[in-house]
Formats: C-alpha cells, structure tokens, sequence
C-alpha cells in the first residue's frame, strides 16, 4: 500500500517530521540515501528552544540525560572583541553528537510507525500530470533498481541542495560554492566551559563546542578555497 506522506530526507527535520505523522496516524514513508548511523558535519549543539520542541514531543531524555549543558555563547572578533551572552535563568542547551540525534530521531520515526529506507536515492519528483502536481517519487534502490512511490503528498527534506526542489524550481544553486566547511574533533582544548563559541575573523569564522569524553568540537567555515587540499592544515592555520 502506498503511504500517505514521503519523506525525502531522514535528518533531523524530516525525522522530526515523520515522527508527528506517524503518531498521528498517517502512513508515512522516510527515505534517505545514505545509512545510519553516519557522520554529518555539523556543530553539534541544540538550543533551549529546539530542547523545548523536543520536550514538548517526547524526544528529550536521551538529549538531557547524557549531552553535556551549554549556557550561552561567546563571539570574538578581531582585535580582541569578546561578547558573552547566557540563555538566562532555567534555560540551557545541549552539546550531543549529530550522528547520535539522528539515529536517535530515526528510531523515533520507526518506533511510531514509519516505514524507513535508507540507503535509497530519491533522483526526483514524479508528477502526475493527470492531477497536475507531485505525486510522490522516482527512487534507486541500493542494488540499483528504479522505483516510483507514489504518495498524496511529498517532504522535501533533504537539505539545502534538495534533489526535489532543485527540480520543481523552488531553490537555485550558484555555479560553484560559495564556503567551505571542515570540522573535526580535537582533545587537549584548554579553557572549554559550558558555552558555545563562535570565533569570527576575516574570511572565516571557527565554532567550538564541547564534546564526549572531553573532547572538542571544532568547524571552521571558510571564503577562501585556498588549502582545501589539505584540510587539517587549513583548519590548524586558522585556529593560530
């Protein structure tokens, strides 16, 4: 039986998504191209507002058990610019590895009753031309089979370069990118508290946030291509 809903996209959003579906009744399908867990660049932090989504939904305990508090932020700018700010009384955030909330999300999603598939590419829309709209999706398997589902309504979900979006229009890419973004984690980062940083300078700025087992979190994001070749020179380059 075909599902009411797919999902293109099983990271956070789009297993948020699938999981209020699901709870709701609704047969819903959550596609991604790749299998969990995976890494996934990012910078691995939740505010006291997506907290408070997750609370509100049941998705919490994991987070506030076992992530590590944050308080606020700290930007710097050159010059020896330093801003601090906290959440305020009662609120905090959370450092917790983003491979972890996905696979925490997924098995949410599943648990509520979603039919989940990954490792499975959704190539594009399939457009029912009788009805005049989407009508669900073109997918290839992992061994390589084309499929059509079809589905009353789709999610595009699946980032800012969505496949489904790209070719309904609705989103335009430049030519070439316009940042580059390299991420690691790092021990031995003296001076890490319970705020998250955020270090801006001329053409890149560097996040820091705290992570398991003492470890650190470090994403540089940059307008400079130049050192990609070697990206763990160019994020040490940039950190001195």
């Amino acid at each position: 039986m075909d599902p009411d809903v797919i999902v293109s996209g099983a990271g956070p959003a789009g297993a948020f998504a699938a999981v209020l579906l699901a709870r709701a009744g609704v047969r819903v399908t959550l596609i991604d191209r790749e299998t969990f867990p995976r890494h996934k660049l990012c910078g691995d932090t939740l505010n006291p507002g997506g907290l408070a989504l997750l609370r509100r939904h049941r998705l919490h305990e994991p987070i506030e058990q076992h992530g590590l508090p944050l308080d606020g932020m700290l930007v710097t700018g050159e010059s020896g610019v330093r801003i601090s700010g906290t959440y305020g009384p009662g609120l905090v955030g959370r450092a917790w590895c983003r491979s972890a909330l996905d696979q925490q999300l997924l098995h949410a999603a599943a648990s509520a009753g979603a039919e989940v598939r990954t490792g499975v590419l959704v190539q594009e829309p399939y457009l029912s031309h009788a009805a005049g709209r989407v009508g669900g999706v073109r997918l290839k398997t992992g061994d390589g089979r084309s499929e059509v589902l079809r589905a009353r309504w789709t999610i595009a979900a699946d980032g800012r370069r969505s496949r489904l979006a790209l070719a309904l229009g609705l989103i335009r890419q430049p030519a070439q990118p316009r940042r580059w973004a390299i991420g690691t984690y790092a021990s031995g980062v003296s001076e890490l508290g319970t705020l998250g940083e955020m270090h801006v300078r001329r053409g890149h700025y560097i996040g820091v946030a705290p992570a398991a087992g003492g470890a650190a979190n470090l994403c540089l994001v940059t307008a400079d291509r130049a050192g990609l070749h070697d990206p763990a020179g160019r994020l040490w380059a940039a950190l001195h």
